[in-house]
């Protein structure tokens, strides 16, 4: 496999989140991909309820506020959920 097919991205922050395990030797992820050509064609990511909500500031900590906001309100709508109904713990 050419060493070249993961490289830093050149777009833009907003394009692209940087999330990494703490203690790979935890098993905090359980991950599947398929790689076909040198693309990755599929991502199957599974992590531990217990560390999801650090998960999620870490991948919205990577990306503007506004960008933030937008995809956690489209996960909340995913659910069922109304975003508005959503309280801040802040």
């Amino acid at each position: 496999m050419d060493e070249d097919v993961f490289t830093a991205p050149e777009d833009p922050a907003d394009d692209w989140v940087d999330v990494r395990m703490t203690d790979p030797d935890a098993g905090e992820w359980d991950l599947d991909l398929v790689v076909a050509d040198g693309t990755v064609e599929f991502v199957d990511l599974r992590i531990k309820p217990s560390l999801l909500a650090g998960f999620i500031d870490c991948l919205v900590d990577d990306v503007a506020d506004e960008r933030a906001s937008e995809i956690l309100a489209r996960a909340a709508r995913m659910q069922g959920l109304d975003p508005a109904d959503i309280v801040s713990e802040e």
